[in-house]
């Protein structure tokens, strides 16, 4: 009789253990509100998480930095299944390229939605300026460290160890995850098949102009909309580009470097991709969301602005962006990326300057 009590006893404990193994921890809910999904795009539970040391990966194909880390990163995570997850936080350039990149790969672990309201949250949450970043969470969804990328890389056979003998630290700020609510009917305004389309095509000045300083240097931009041409110069190097509709190239040259760019659009995106001063560089623009976010090199770049209250923020890298922007007067100022500003804009707008703004970056 007293064995089988004991039995019983024990066998209550064992459940009411693994009742509270199997919860999920509240950070896990906070930081992934939306769940998670593999890379076919199907749901992944969260209960996979449970009990495990997180790597929340912030990466992207188009960065070479991450092309050589993710193949090092998959072994690491597959060692130490039993101890050790990874979440991927894409910034690919779509939500093709995301799945794409996780199956060349071959990550065995989930991601979020490509661009969700948690994903861009995250993102600032842990202050995301650089790809690829690896941040590390202890089982509880505490801070480790924000250098697992250099754990891994140097020393990985201790790397576990060592996050398992790191005092775990809160996270930073709580934060609400935005949506991406808001309008706008802006066109892509050097779109000639689009404005035709609207048929706005007289009422859009034929010619405008950018001319200012940026970090000291004199810039002249003419946007010709009957040639389909950027001309201009900075300081006393040219600037010389062809936007060609037809095979929705932009080519040229600017700072005595090259520009070869494919672009896409719609009414709700519009969207860059190639090289820029001999580096990749990306940015897709969402009007809607009044946010664009892309890449030079491995450096994430981010806009965001609010015509209506002339403000247009961001960063690239670790460089941030604040500008004022009069609609008015289409005078801009402000700091951009380290460098002061002070731009004239003539028969252009705020959103031109961000589809064109490679041609400042340098």
């Amino acid at each position: 009789m007293y064995m089988r009590k004991a039995l019983f006893v024990m066998a209550i404990i064992l459940c009411l253990s693994s009742s509270l193994l199997a919860q999920t921890p509240t950070a896990w809910k906070e930081l992934f509100p939306l769940g998670l999904i593999n890379s076919d795009g199907k749901e992944v539970s969260l209960e996979t998480l449970n009990g495990k040391y997180i790597g929340i990966y912030f990466a992207g194909q188009w960065c070479s930095g991450c092309r050589a880390f993710s193949p090092q990163l998959v072994p690491f995570r597959n060692d130490h299944a039993d101890q050790f997850e990874v979440v991927y936080v894409s910034s690919d350039k779509n939500k093709a390229a995301q799945f794409a990149y996780m199956k060349e790969v071959g990550m065995p672990w989930p991601t979020l939605e490509f661009r969700s309201a948690p994903a861009l949250a995250l993102k600032s949450r842990f202050e995301i300026t650089s790809i690829p970043t690896l941040i590390i969470l202890s089982p509880t969804g505490e801070l480790i460290t924000r250098d697992g990328r250099a754990d891994v890389q140097n020393s990985p056979a201790d790397a576990m160890a060592k996050w398992q003998g790191t005092t775990p630290s809160p996270l930073p700020y709580s934060f609400t995850a935005a949506s991406n609510a808001g309008a706008s009917d802006r066109l892509a305004h050097l779109d000639r098949q689009v404005i035709d389309e609207v048929n706005t095509l007289r009422a859009i000045p034929k010619q405008g102009w950018i001319k200012g300083t940026v970090g000291g240097k004199e810039y002249f931009v003419a946007f010709d909309r009957t040639a389909w041409t950027i001309k201009g110069n900075v300081g006393d190097k040219p600037i010389d580009i062809k936007i060609d509709h037809d095979k929705k190239k932009i080519q040229g040259y600017t700072h005595d470097s090259g520009v070869d760019l494919t672009f896409t659009w719609s009414t709700e995106e519009y969207g860059l991709e190639g090289d820029v001063y001999g580096y990749p560089y990306w940015l897709t623009i969402n009007w809607t969301s009044k946010n664009a976010m892309g890449g030079l090199s491995c450096s994430m770049l981010e806009f965001n602005w609010d015509m209506d209250a002339g403000v247009i923020t961001g960063f690239l890298a670790d460089r941030k962006a604040d500008l004022k922007y009069d609609k008015v007067t289409g005078r801009m100022s402000g700091d951009f990326f380290n460098r002061k500003l002070d731009l004239q804009i003539t028969n252009l707008d705020l959103h031109d300057f961000i589809q064109h703004a490679y041609l400042f970056l340098k």
